[in-house]
């Protein structure tokens, strides 16, 4: 039995890099567009910039689940 929960915490574990992984890339990606733009990364409109596309990406992939 105490195998059983152990796999499945290791496995929950996994999963949830593989998710942490996915939004640092997300967050990665869209530093970079905002970058790309000609955004200073170290001004309050890049870091709206980012906050936005990131969470407009984020809706846009997940409306299907709604």
């Amino acid at each position: 039995m105490s195998r059983i929960v152990l796999t499945f915490c290791f496995a929950a574990l996994l999963g949830s890099c593989g998710t942490l992984s996915a939004q640092h890339t997300d967050w990665a990606q869209a530093r970079l567009a905002c970058a790309d733009v000609g955004l200073d990364p170290h001004s309050s409109a890049f870091n709206e910039c980012v906050f936005n596309l990131y969470y407009s990406l984020w809706n846009a992939q997940n409306v299907a689940e709604r």
